[in-house]
């Protein structure tokens, strides 16, 4: 990343995806979805990049 405030904004948003993709998969188990989530190399980019 360019700078800390460019990697703490990214930090940030790698939480937020992860806690998504966990409380998708929590709804997985108990069969409200039928597709799993996983995190990936964009884990740290925004839904709108």
């Amino acid at each position: 990343y360019e700078g800390d405030t460019e990697e703490r904004f990214r930090m940030k948003m790698f939480i937020e995806n992860k806690h998504k993709v966990a409380k998708h998969n929590q709804r997985f188990e108990r069969g409200q979805v039928t597709f799993r989530l996983a995190l990936n190399k964009y884990s740290d980019m925004s839904h709108q990049e």
